[in-house]
C-alpha cells in the first residue's frame, strides 16, 4: 500500500498533539537525541534551522537541551512548521518564552514557497517523511531551501514499535484480518529514504546513514498503551463486532506483554540519513 493510502486522517494528529510526548513514549524524541551529536556542521546558537513538520517541536527541544541556553543569544533561531493547525499550537505554546528566537507557522512540506532559497543551515525531518504523500517533492524543498552548505537530518522508521505491538493484539483478535498498514512502510526497507534524498539533489558523496534504536518501557508504556486504544485502535477495528471491540484491551495487553518479554520494552528503530546539499 502505498505512503499516502494508509496516512490517518488529520484528526489522529490533533488528538495525538494534547499528549504527543507521553503517547508516543518519547521514542521519537529518544531517537534523534541518538543523531543530534553526529550532525555535522554541529548546530550552535548562530544556527538557522528549520523543524520541518515538526508536530509539537520535538527536535527543537532536543536542541535547546543539548545547548542548554542561559540567554536569548545562546537559542538558535528556529521555525517550527506543520500543516496540521492543532500541532503548530502545542508548539506555540511548548516555546511561548522564547517567540523572539523561535516561531510555529502552518505550511506544507511539499510547497514552502512563503520560505526564501538557501534560509536554513539546517532542515530536520523528524519522523514525517513517510507521511508525505509527495516525499521527494518535500525533499527538493528542503534543498531548496537549505544554504549551499546547509544539512539535511532524516529520521524514519525501520522498526515501529507501535505496528508491530498492535499486529500482535490484532492477529489475538482477528487473525483472519491482514496486517493493520503502517503508513509509508515502504520506508522501512534498507535505502529508500538514501536514494529519494539523492533523488533530490544532495550529495550522495556526502551522505552517511545510520540506524538507531529505543526500547521504551517502564512509566512509557502506560502513555503508548493509552495511545493504542484511543484513536490508532479505531482503524483497527473497523467493522468489528462489539464483542470483538471488548477483547480488544486485553490483546493490547498481551501483545504489550510479548513485547517486553523479547525486548524488555517496545523496540522502535530508525534510519537516519545525514545529508549534505
Amino acid at each position: 500500500m502505498a505512503a499516502a493510502d494508509a496516512i490517518p486522517p488529520a484528526q489522529y494528529f490533533t488528538s495525538l498533539s494534547r499528549n504527543y510526548s507521553r503517547q508516543t513514549g518519547n521514542s521519537t524524541r529518544a531517537l534523534f537525541a541518538s543523531i543530534a551529536g553526529r550532525i555535522t556542521p554541529a548546530i550552535t546558537p548562530s544556527s538557522v534551522i528549520h523543524d520541518n513538520a515538526g508536530g509539537v517541536g520535538t527536535a527543537t527541544s532536543v536542541i535547546l537541551d543539548n545547548l542548554a541556553p542561559t540567554s536569548p543569544d545562546d537559542i538558535p533561531e528556529v521555525l517550527i512548521t506543520d500543516n496540521n493547525p492543532a500541532m503548530i499550537a502545542a508548539a506555540s505554546e511548548n516555546f511561548m518564552e522564547m517567540n523572539s528566537r523561535i516561531t510555529a507557522a502552518e505550511a506544507d512540506s511539499q510547497d514552502l514557497s512563503s520560505i526564501d532559497d538557501a534560509k536554513f543551515t539546517h532542515s530536520i525531518v523528524n519522523f514525517s517523511v513517510f507521511l508525505f504523500p509527495n516525499a521527494l517533492q518535500a525533499l527538493r524543498e528542503i534543498h531548496r531551501t537549505l544554504q549551499a552548505d546547509g544539512v539535511a537530518v532524516l529520521l524514519t522508521w525501520k522498526r515501529f514499535g507501535f505496528g508491530s505491538t498492535i499486529h500482535v493484539a490484532q492477529s489475538l483478535v482477528r487473525p483472519d484480518l491482514p496486517p493493520i498498514p503502517i503508513p509509508g512502510s515502504q520506508f522501512m526497507n534498507p535505502g529508500v529514504l538514501a536514494e529519494l534524498v539523492i533523488k533530490a539533489g544532495f550529495s550522495e558523496a556526502e551522505m552517511h546513514v545510520y540506524q538507531d534504536n529505543t526500547v521504551r518501557k517502564d512509566e512509557d508504556l502506560e502513555g503508548m498503551r493509552e495511545f493504542m486504544l484511543a484513536d490508532f485502535s479505531r482503524v483497527v477495528m473497523k467493522d468489528w463486532t462489539e464483542g470483538e471491540r471488548a477483547r480488544w484491551p486485553a490483546a493490547v495487553d498481551e501483545a504489550i506483554r510479548r513485547e517486553v518479554e523479547q525486548y524488555g520494552g517496545i523496540l522502535f528503530e530508525s534510519w537516519a540519513v545525514i545529508a549534505h546539499k
